[in-house]
C-alpha cells in the first residue's frame, strides 16, 4: 500500500472519481459484448485496487460499493455486475491480506473456497432472485456435467486473474503510480 501522506480531498475526488467512473463505463459498454462479460468486471476490480493503493483499503472499499451498485442500476447485463459485486471488485483488494498466509497450500485453498462461494451466491442470485433460468436452461447438451465444467473453468480464470494481479502490482508501483502522481499533483 502507498505511504499515507495526507491527501487534499481534490485528489481523493478526483481519482475515485475517475478510476471508479471508468469501472463503471467500461461494464456498460463492454457488458453488451459475449466475450468481455467476465473479463470487464476483473478490469474493473483492477481499477479499484488503484483506488486502494493510492489512497487505502477504505476508498478502495467505498469506491467498490459505489461502482458495484451504479452498475446494477446502469448496466443491462446483471451478470457483469454480479461478477464484480461478488467476486471480482473486491478481490484486488481483499487479495494483499490472503498473500500473507504463509503456508501455500493453505492460502490456494481460501482463494478456491473464496471464488466457489462468491461463484455459488452470484449465480443463486442471478437464477432466484433475478430470475435468469435461462443459466440453468442453456446447458442443453452439455447436461448435468456443465455446471461442473463451468465451475472448473471459472476457477480456471479466477487463478488467471489472481496471476496477473501478482504481476500487475509492481507494474503498477514502477510504471503507472509515479505518473498518477504527476497528473494528479
Amino acid at each position: 500500500m502507498s505511504s499515507q501522506k495526507p491527501r487534499s480531498i481534490g485528489y481523493v475526488v478526483s481519482l475515485c472519481g475517475v478510476m471508479s467512473g471508468l469501472a463503471l463505463a467500461l461494464m456498460f459498454v463492454f457488458g453488451f459484448v459475449p466475450t468481455f462479460e467476465y473479463v470487464t468486471p476483473a478490469f474493473a476490480g483492477v481499477l479499484v485496487y488503484v483506488i486502494r493503493e493510492e489512497l487505502g483499503v477504505k476508498y478502495g472499499l467505498v469506491s467498490y460499493i459505489a461502482v458495484g451498485l451504479l452498475c446494477l442500476l446502469i448496466t443491462s447485463n446483471y451478470e457483469v455486475a454480479m461478477m464484480f459485486i461478488f467476486l471480482l471488485g473486491y478481490y484486488p483488494i481483499l487479495r494483499e491480506y490472503i498473500q500473507k498466509i504463509k503456508v501455500r497450500l493453505l492460502r490456494g485453498l481460501v482463494k478456491v473456497v473464496l471464488c466457489a462461494v462468491a461463484l455459488t451466491g452470484c449465480y443463486s442470485v442471478l437464477i432466484f432472485v433475478f430470475g435468469m433460468t435461462q443459466l440453468l436452461e442453456d446447458s442443453g447438451e452439455f447436461g448435468k456435467y456443465s455446471t461442473l465444467v463451468l465451475v472448473f473453468l471459472a476457477l480456471f480464470a479466477f487463478t488467471a486473474y489472481d496471476i496477473f494481479l501478482g504481476y500487475f502490482r509492481p507494474f503498477y508501483e514502477k510504471l503507472i503510480k509515479a505518473k498518477i502522481g504527476k497528473r494528479m499533483h
